[in-house]
């Protein structure tokens, strides 16, 4: 589609050129590979095939598993940010890399995430440190990623730009690592007292709020260049409650799919999670219920974990769950319509947003 015809079908009213987030899904697998491509290409001191085929392969192993949510998220936020006035075929170009950052950032934390749970299965596959050319090499393969993609970054856009994304993207790197930290450390201690849901909340907020609702956000509101303190402060007001929702409805789908599924291989019972399963399961068990969950909790025994999870179906978390989705939504939307009316992103971008946040999943 040619740049006057992407601009024409536009509406002056919302200043949303659409076809964007819809052409690039569409086109996802080409435009990725295209652009990692490229990038590869022109790093001059990459210069082993076998080294750009390994970077090639480890971007897309996880990014092109599934549909592009997270870029799709960037995208429509992008769409509905930017004046007509500043978009061009580079602005084309630089959503469609950012929109690829997101993928690939993504990727990366599910690579960290999968080596240290001992997972099995993710998107279907087999996970990336289990193949039989990675093993010991995969904490070099994520360190090679991560470093691929500020490279990315560096090879599509302007100094001045590149060094506020990098700045942003490394602010993800390290609070979600902060989160990881917590998340693992609450339950490496096996101190049920610190499964409160204080602590559940911030380690979401971390590890789901951060890098699936509000990263995508921001990083429209960089390339739109509106992203002011006052606006990133009113996204994360906004944007908190609907982000640990994702994380609880992740935990959820982890232990329910976890048996029956080749999608994902679940061990938050196994390694002792701080999940919102076990938080809340705490705040309601008996006494004789609480001494099931301290006995069997945190075990690789089958018998032990099966213990565990008829446990939650006879405290029907997910029928709690459902309550707090409501409520966690309710308050999404109280919070949208308090917005002023000159808000940036304003309350009918937030609201449009809601249908492509319910597609989340952390998988």
């Amino acid at each position: 589609m040619s740049n006057r015809n992407l601009i024409n079908n536009r509406t002056e009213e919302n200043h949303c050129f659409s076809s964007l987030s819809k052409e690039f899904v569409a086109n996802y697998h080409r435009i990725f590979t295209e652009l990692v491509d490229e990038a590869l290409a022109r790093i001059p001191y990459l210069d082993s095939i076998e080294l750009k085929n390994r970077i090639k392969k480890m971007a897309g192993y996880y990014a092109l598993a599934e549909k592009p949510i997270l870029a799709e998220l960037f995208l429509y936020t992008y769409e509905m940010l930017e004046e007509l006035k500043n978009y061009d075929e580079v602005k084309k170009r630089q959503a469609y890399a950012l929109a690829c950052v997101m993928e690939m950032g993504t990727s990366y934390f599910l690579i960290i995430d999968d080596m240290e749970d001992d997972s099995k299965i993710r998107r279907g596959k087999v996970c990336w440190h289990l193949l039989p050319d990675t093993g010991p090499l995969s904490w070099n393969d994520a360190c090679m990623l991560r470093s691929f993609i500020h490279e990315f970054i560096q090879l599509n856009f302007s100094q001045t730009a590149c060094l506020k994304i990098i700045a942003y993207v490394n602010q993800i790197y390290l609070l979600s690592a902060a989160g990881q930290y917590h998340d693992i450390s609450t339950s490496e201690k096996q101190n049920y007292k610190n499964f409160t849901m204080d602590q559940y909340k911030k380690i979401a907020e971390l590890k789901a709020a951060l890098p699936a609702i509000k990263a995508p956000i921001i990083l429209a509101l960089i390339l739109a260049n509106k992203d002011t303190n006052e606006v990133k402060q009113q996204v994360h007001d906004v944007c908190n409650d609907i982000g640990v929702l994702i994380q609880i409805k992740n935990d959820l789908m982890d232990m329910y799919r976890s048996n029956d599924s080749d999608l994902k291989s679940s061990t938050d019972i196994q390694k002792g999670r701080c999940s919102w399963l076990a938080v809340k399961a705490l705040e309601m068990c008996n006494i004789e219920q609480q001494r099931i969950f301290q006995e069997n909790y945190g075990k690789c025994d089958e018998s032990c974990v099966q213990k565990i999870q008829e446990l939650y179906n006879t405290l029907q978390l997910q029928q709690i769950y459902e309550v707090e989705k409501q409520r966690k939504h309710e308050n999404f939307l109280r919070k949208i319509n308090e917005l002023p009316p000159n808000a940036i992103p304003s309350a009918d971008i937030y609201k449009k947003l809601v249908s492509l946040i319910e597609k989340f999943k952390l998988a």
